[in-house]
């Protein structure tokens, strides 16, 4: 495993000597607001912490109320029920496009982010390094700005990851850790499988290893016409047919403990399961994708019936201030904004972000093969008619 390079680490160690001047930044002033302000929030449960809602109340003595559920489409749909009642939306790039075209969310203006100077260039410019593909699907520096100038946004990013496939190496044989996203689908682990059970996801992971086995030529896979998902999902109906499946994972204390239990070997997966599979005492591996990974980014949007903007902003900059990313680099994600060094050792930094020691290699390495963005597709209601279809098979 390549770890990082002494460019990589030059960018880090300068980011840390101006990053370290952002820990008492004035948005974060505890004084600012009394005890009794509320923010609620929808959210779900893998960011909104107690370790980080607790660390925002400390410091601005804000008390969040947190409205959680794992689906992006069903926390949109509470902000459209529901405007009144929430001051923020946390959801993925894809989500924030959905509340953004319905008016659900207000434009944020980026010059009340203190700390929008460290976001990653990913998000900015739409790749990390030259060579970094813009994927396919949702790029978040396509879609998320309001203005040319990328003065205002509709969307806040404060996390991100490549998607890729989590498998047991005892069971599994992958050369240098490279395996296809068509590994899935190999008739050897029939009936140790597992596939995310959400209509969307499901079918775009699919896709990807349909792509990848040459069973499927679409021209965006993150975003299928009817007849593209109709091939999909007579692909996974057949796979059903044979037993193919263990199970169809939703949340992510499921998927750990199939694959904790050995009942699954094979599954699209989010890092942080391998972690904790292996901390069960598993062997557990992220394999490096070969057709490339599936890239997501979560954060936060500003409800346009909030009556606590100033308040919201708090919370913006709170995510992005570093602390917060700290915590979830140590999950395996990635803060989008590099001022997570103030908070983390230069081991630690080199560990998540330099690759030294983690599946996949440095953050570079891996933005380097994105292969398509998480995107709410055009025909979502198909996509999810046709997926209720595949499971009531």
């Amino acid at each position: 495993m390549k770890g990082i390079t002494r460019r990589e680490l030059l960018h880090y160690s300068s980011i840390a000597l101006g990053a370290a001047a952002l820990t008492s930044l004035p948005s974060l002033r505890r004084q600012a607001f009394a005890q009794e302000k509320t923010l609620n929030v929808i959210g779900a449960s893998y960011n909104m912490q107690d370790r980080i809602l607790n660390e925002f109340t400390r410091r601005t003595g804000i008390t969040v109320k947190p409205t959680l559920h794992p689906s992006a489409t069903a926390r949109v749909d509470k902000l459209r029920t529901g405007g009144d009642l929430f001051d923020t939306l946390e959801t993925g790039i894809d989500g924030g496009k959905v509340a953004w075209d319905e008016g659900l969310i207000q434009p944020i203006d980026l010059s009340r982010i203190e700390s929008w100077p460290y976001i990653h260039t990913i998000f900015k410019e739409g790749k990390s390094i030259p060579k970094a593909p813009y994927g396919m699907g949702d790029n978040p520096a396509r879609l998320m700005y309001v203005d040319q100038e990328k003065t205002k946004a509709k969307f806040l990013p404060y996390m991100y990851n490549f998607d890729s496939i989590a498998y047991n190496p005892t069971k599994i044989p992958a050369e240098n850790n490279v395996l296809s996203w068509g590994e899935l689908f190999n008739p050897k682990w029939r009936g140790k499988v597992s596939i995310f059970g959400i209509a969307w996801l499901g079918i775009v992971n699919t896709a990807i290893a349909m792509h990848g086995m040459g069973l499927l030529q679409a021209e965006d896979l993150a975003n299928l016409k009817p007849k593209e998902v109709d091939t999909v999902i007579e692909f996974l109906m057949e796979k059903k047919k044979e037993g193919h499946f263990r199970a169809f994972w939703k949340s992510y204390g499921e998927l750990v403990n199939l694959m904790a239990s050995e009942e699954v070997w094979i599954a699209d997966a989010w890092w942080p399961v391998v972690q904790d599979v292996k901390k069960a005492g598993t062997p557990c591996r992220y394999a490096e994708a070969k057709e490339g990974y599936r890239a997501w980014a979560v954060g936060s949007t500003i409800s346009a019936r909030t009556k606590n903007l100033d308040l919201v902003y708090e919370w913006l900059n709170f995510w992005v201030e570093g602390f917060a990313g700290a915590k979830l680099s140590d999950q395996g994600f990635y803060s989008t904004a590099d001022t997570f060094v103030t908070y983390l050792t230069p081991e630690q930094v080199r560990e998540y972000y330099g690759g030294c020691g983690r599946d996949g290699g440095s953050i570079f390495e891996r933005s380097a093969k994105l292969l398509v963005w998480n995107t709410i597709p055009t025909e979502i209601e198909y996509y999810n008619d046709r997926w209720n279809e595949f499971l009531a098979l």
